[in-house]
């Protein structure tokens, strides 16, 4: 039987690891912080989870919390861009969305796997302890990223940007329903400006149902101001005025908003960007990078969850052919090639689309955008068909390859509808 380690309770290292315990592999977990210090720690990026990956979440028995979540429908973007009036797109998935704060949705599964048989191990993994476990496994996924483990695997600036990023979260109450608001849920109220972005959406967190606010800022933007990382009230505060300054219909939304408790308020400099998938261990052993570990996107791309969900469907199915073979450099290659760029299954290619979607969205209010782009969102903002393929489109990013990503194939879609548009209501 393989014996499979997978380093880091992470969404994607989790998924994998539930799917090859129900394979019968003999899989080991190990996770530095246990589920207990998960649920009580730090606030985590947000990220709410897409349709089709909470379907395949369901398939594995990993969707527990799915009745008390709240279910997102569709978003409500609010356009503003640096010349022209603001504009909203507001459109519906074909299947929606949950949203639960990443914290119980890491330390459920976690729980959920060792008490399915699988094996947890509670301690930190160094660059040596991988080397020593190479001996002991015959595949090692690293799936958390940062730290000396991160340094193992370069940054690949073939395959894409890198721009740093600032963001800021709030958990807060009193917060109003939206107006598309209903029995089945509720829009992601999502706010476009060339300085900052911004998203606010119901989450289910351990203390109930609240609303998040994560504001992502570009270099130059208004939260290059926060070295000093505020207090909690503070933060809350300042993330109102950036909202009042750039988003006045948010704010309606956040105006008596008030922090839930300890652990509500969160920030992050990250940068979007994908390492080489595999590295090479002191004593010549090699080692498979999953997840964010390899592929972090744009948070306004909101496809951490799907390429979680993917990645980890993707290397599972690719372990499982493998069979009795080992695992070599050759093969681990092939196999994020398959993921980022391949065309063959159900989800190859997703590394690339997502990718080439952040740019797209970071891009869109520059003077070198790309001249389709904003005539499809401006399409959008008046034809309801044009809207909500473009949300639609979020739960799988390959499909803008179809259409929003080449100039030709845009304008001829938006010619085949508009002679028959009508304004949206």
């Amino acid at each position: 039987m393989k014996k499979i380690l997978i380093v880091g309770a992470s969404s994607s290292g989790l998924i994998l690891a539930h799917q090859l315990l129900r394979a019968g592999y003999d899989v080991t977990v190990i996770n530095s912080p246990a589920s207990g210090e998960i649920r009580t720690g730090p606030l985590p990026l947000f990220q709410f989870t897409l349709g089709e990956a909470v379907a395949r979440e369901r398939a594995l028995d990993l969707t527990m919390w799915e009745g008390m979540a709240p279910h997102i429908t569709g978003v409500d973007l609010l356009l503003h861009p640096p010349q022209g009036d603001p504009a909203a797109v507001r459109g519906r998935f074909a299947a929606p969305g949950v949203s639960v704060d990443h914290r119980i949705k890491m330390a459920d599964w976690l729980e959920s796997f060792e008490d399915r048989g699988g094996k947890v191990v509670i301690h930190g993994v160094t660059v040596t302890d991988l080397d020593y476990f190479t001996r002991m496994f015959h595949l090692i996924v690293v799936a958390v990223g940062g730290g000396e483990l991160g340094q193992l695997f370069d940054h690949n600036s073939d395959i894409a940007r890198a721009k740093e990023r600032t963001v800021a979260q709030v958990l807060i109450d009193d917060v109003p329903p939206g107006p598309y608001a209903s029995s089945g849920g509720d829009l992601a109220l999502v706010g476009s400006a060339r300085e900052v972005r911004g998203i606010l959406a119901p989450v289910l967190t351990t203390q109930g149902e609240c609303h998040i606010l994560q504001l992502v800022s570009n270099p130059g933007g208004p939260m290059d101001s926060w070295p000093d990382r505020p207090g909690p009230d503070e933060q809350l505060r300042r993330a109102k005025e950036i909202v009042g300054r750039y988003f006045p219909d948010m704010y309606e939304r956040i105006v008596h908003a008030q922090l839930i408790g300890e652990r509500s308020t969160s920030t992050h400099r990250i940068s979007p960007h994908a390492r080489r998938a595999i590295a090479q261990l002191p004593s010549g052993g090699h080692v498979l990078g999953l997840g964010d570990m390899v592929v972090t996107t744009d948070p306004m791309a909101a496809q951490e969850s799907n390429l979680s969900v993917h990645s980890a469907q993707h290397y599972y199915k690719r372990i499982l052919d493998h069979g009795d073979q080992g695992f070599t450099p050759e093969w681990m290659q092939e196999t994020f090639d398959g993921f980022w760029s391949g065309q063959d299954s159900a989800h190859t290619g997703m590394g690339a689309a997502a990718s080439g979607l952040s740019e797209m969205l970071d891009g869109m209010w520059e003077p070198d955008a790309p001249a389709h782009v904003g005539e499809v969102f401006g399409a959008a903002t008046f034809h309801q068909p044009v809207a909500d393929r473009i949300i639609e489109g979020l739960a799988d990013p390959r499909s803008y390859a179809e259409w929003l990503m080449d100039p030709e194939q845009a304008r001829a879609y938006l010619a085949s509808v508009l002679p028959q548009a009508l304004p949206v209501s």
